[in-house]
């Protein structure tokens, strides 16, 4: 029916140029388009500074989800990340968060965990902790990967648990 349509006004040429731009108007936009509509992702300084403002408030299952699945595993689960994650004392406090240097990395091997990550963000961090009554400095580099929408900190536990009956 519209292939009928359309060859009637084939005889006339700017009739059909005038219909094929209004059609055009109705078709899917082109795939690189609609970038202008996807949120752009949070930094990932920004990033970084909830993950540690969560810290603070102690608001571990916030947290969970902005580990990267690898870290996750290493955690062992959810509820084992909440019992084992390490906690600010009562006579500690985090008195400041200073992002001071952020690289997007094409590669990045971590050697400790044996992974090869593509596209890092990686960022040097100030603290500036009161514990009672001395204050100290903590310069601290950190390591997020991307993700879709955002990203994720490779936050492993210190300790890294060992399987049973593997050495």
């Amino acid at each position: 029916m519209v292939k009928t349509f359309m060859r009637m006004f084939r005889r006339w040429p700017p009739v059909e140029a005038f219909l094929m731009r209004l059609l055009g108007r109705f078709r899917t936009w082109p795939e690189d388009d609609f970038d202008r509509f996807v949120p752009t992702p949070v930094a990932p300084a920004t990033f970084e500074l909830r993950f540690m403002q969560l810290h603070t408030e102690g608001r571990f299952d916030e947290m969970w989800d902005m580990i990267a699945e690898d870290a996750q595993r290493a955690w062992g689960g959810r509820e084992m990340f909440i019992r084992d994650m390490p906690r600010l004392g009562d006579d500690t406090e985090v008195i400041d968060v200073q992002v001071l240097d952020v690289k997007v990395l094409e590669s990045w091997t971590d050697i400790r965990h044996e992974r090869t990550y593509s596209n890092v963000a990686q960022m040097v961090l100030r603290y500036q902790v009161r514990q009672q009554w001395k204050d100290w400095t903590l310069d601290r580099q950190v390591h997020l990967i991307p993700t879709a929408g955002g990203w994720r900190t490779l936050y492993y536990p210190t300790q890294m648990k060992s399987s049973a009956g593997s050495r």
